[in-house]
């Protein structure tokens, strides 16, 4: 049976509309260029301006398409007039673009300008990333055939007040049995000429300090090495940016000296560095490392020790049975015995006993045993929830002694 011609009508327009629909979109749509961001036909933008066929033409004359703002601070905003010229012969016709996420076009002075007259274009802008560096954009279009459309750009370095190097913590390594450790760190700031450090304390007295004002050539010498780790700032037009940071204003060394007051073990102090400044009058930084103090360690069959950690690594456990692991201790400079004074073990359950070991010569050596107890549940100590031994005994130069075991104990 042959479909009725009403029904070859219907869709006959169906289909009509649907090619329409999809030839108006495909006019619209970015046209995507090799190595080139996404770009739009002028001729295809209704609302864009277009140039005259048959002249004549204006044209364009920016006296800037980018301006550094230099070093600013985070969270700061700002503005910047872009100045446009018709040199040309006919009206310039001007219309705002796309923009980058953080950047705005204010209104233009002018959305017509006549020959040999000049607008003006604000742009403005709001550093909301953490740096180190900005680049914002805007497009303006125009019906000037040789120049259809500029990109503005405003950039810059996002400063900081105040910050220290290295920035994670300042590690002392390990102190020498009768010796001590040294590490320089660092202080700087980006926005401010007049950085003075006016104090600088801890809570522990085995840490003391010396403060020094850098020269320039000092202060580049740091700059160099945080241009070194830093990435490259965000660039909205795909360029190649070499990383860099701002420049340095002022900075100061804090040669940071720790002796042999500091406890026995792994530790990590607190410092807190005062400041002239009024935004960021204090800023706090740990300093961390190793003290074996009178004590060398090594471990007994089975287990495994860490040095930079004293941690001992005691392996798998069975609860079925009673375990014992630890260290062999050579202690030197103390003529009397070696004892434990008090215990504290984390869990409880783990018991530690320190007896004399056999040797030649004139130190003295111990087994400092931990011992697990049978029928405990299953459990995982690693390296990031370990167990850990405070041991006080009555070495007057080894008080307190912090270690840390790690273990599995399996059913």
């Amino acid at each position: 049976m042959r479909p009725g011609p009403v029904i070859v009508a219907v869709l006959s327009l169906i289909l009509s509309i649907m090619g329409v629909a999809w030839l108006s979109q495909s006019i619209i749509q970015p046209i995507d260029v090799p190595g080139k961001s996404s770009a739009t036909k002028i001729e295809d933008q209704p609302d864009f301006p277009k140039p005259s066929e048959t002249g004549p033409h204006p044209k364009v004359t920016f006296e800037e398409t980018e301006f550094d703002f230099g070093t600013r601070p985070r969270f700061s905003k700002g503005t910047h007039k872009f100045v446009v010229t018709n040199n040309g012969e006919a009206e310039l016709k001007l219309k705002t673009g796309r923009t980058t996420c953080q950047c705005t076009l204010g209104e233009l002075g002018k959305n017509t300008v006549a020959p040999g007259e000049s607008t003006t274009i604000e742009l403005s802008w709001e550093i909301k990333q953490a740096g180190p560096g900005f680049m914002h954009s805007a497009q303006i279009h125009t019906n000037d055939p040789a120049n259809p459309a500029q990109t503005l750009v405003v950039k810059g370095f996002i400063g900081v007040d105040l910050a220290v190097w290295p920035a994670d913590r300042w590690s002392l390594g390990s102190i020498k049995v009768d010796g001590q450790a040294k590490i320089d760190g660092y202080v700087y700031s980006q926005l401010s000429e007049n950085l003075e450090i006016t104090k600088v304390e801890s809570s522990h007295p085995g840490l003391t300090f010396e403060i020094t004002q850098l020269t320039r050539e000092e202060m580049d010498a740091v700059a160099s090495r945080l241009t070194a780790e830093a990435t490259p700032p965000p660039d909205p037009h795909g360029k190649d940016v070499t990383p860099q940071t701002p420049d340095i204003k002022a900075a100061a060394r804090i040669m940071v000296t720790a002796d042999h007051q500091i406890p026995v073990g792994q530790f990590s102090i607190p410092v807190t560095i005062h400041t002239n400044l009024d935004e960021t009058p204090t800023l706090s930084i740990a300093v961390s490392g190793v003290r074996p103090g009178p004590y060398q360690f090594f471990p007994l069959p089975g287990a495994s020790y860490q040095h930079s950690m004293m941690s001992i690594a005691v392996g798998e456990i069975s609860s079925a049975k009673e375990h014992e692991s630890g260290l062999l201790v050579i202690c030197r400079g103390f003529d009397e015995e070696l004892k434990l004074k008090d215990v504290e073990a984390d869990p409880s359950w783990l018991k530690v006993e320190l007896e004399p070991a056999p040797g030649e010569g004139d130190v003295r050596r111990y087994r400092l045993l931990l011992k697990f107890p049978a029928g405990l549940p299953s459990m995982v100590r690693s390296s990031s929830n370990p167990a850990t031994l405070k041991l006080r005994t009555n070495h007057p130069d080894a008080e307190t002694l912090n270690l840390k075991a790690t273990f599995v104990v399996e059913e």
